[in-house]
């Protein structure tokens, strides 16, 4: 155990030098953007937070690429920085490619919440919501296909799929006002109207309500769980 504490200080120490080094060094924009393309995750983090403007299509690709299949804080801090620069109309045209809207869909189910809850306001800004819905109802079929919503297992499995229900139906709420329910949706409904886990039935009724689809409401009415039926 002593060793392994004086090895983890070391690493932390090690860490915090290398965090202060980058810290008293100005970096050009060009450099930043140098940086986002590399391995170091904590220079990442930190010139992630500095950078302010996005001046390419090429330099909007490289920084999405840092919203997946990296280390959770580097995903973290590049959630929020997009979050920031797609809110602004200067910027919000370099996020609009096939190839960034499923980064985003991606981004949704992100183990890290914080992520989530930044791809779900960040959607909101795609001009082709069609598109972020039609890959989000994929992305809940595909859950579906290999969960069991009614089983009262809490496996990691089993909650993992409903992270993944939860977080796509918060997505369809984000993106409400640009789309159309249709029956696919309506037929989704209905399966997890029917799910063991109270929160994914409160989000299917948030959902119904928004759409105004009474069958599925009908459904909920009488659920035994009052956050659920507050949308009912």
């Amino acid at each position: 155990m002593e060793n392994y504490l004086e090895i983890n200080f070391e690493k932390n120490m090690k860490m915090l030098s290398q965090a202060i080094m980058h810290c008293e060094q100005k970096l050009s924009h060009e450099e930043i953007i140098d940086v986002l393309k590399g391995d170091d995750d904590i220079e990442k983090q930190l010139r992630l937070i500095e950078l302010n403007e996005i001046k390419s299509q090429e330099e909007a690709d490289i920084l999405v690429f840092n919203l997946t299949q990296h280390s959770g804080p580097v995903r973290e801090t590049a959630a929020y920085k997009i979050c920031e620069l797609i809110e602004n109309d200067k910027f919000c045209r370099y996020f609009q490619s096939e190839k960034i809207m499923n980064t985003f869909v991606k981004a949704i189910t992100d183990i890290n919440p914080t992520v989530s809850r930044n791809a779900i306001e960040i959607i909101k800004y795609i001009e082709n919501a069609q598109y972020i819905y039609k890959k989000i109802i994929e992305e809940i079929n595909t859950t579906l296909a290999q969960l069991d919503i009614e089983t009262k297992n809490r496996s990691y499995v089993q909650n993992k799929k409903n992270f993944n229900l939860y977080w796509n139906l918060e997505g369809l709420i984000s993106i409400s006002e640009k789309i159309q329910p249709n029956a696919e949706l309506k037929k989704i409904l209905k399966i997890t109207a029917q799910s063991n886990d109270y929160t994914i039935r409160e989000k299917t009724a948030k959902v119904a309500k928004i759409f105004k689809l009474t069958e599925i409401l009908e459904i909920l009415k009488d659920d035994t769980n009052v956050y659920v039926r507050k949308y009912t």
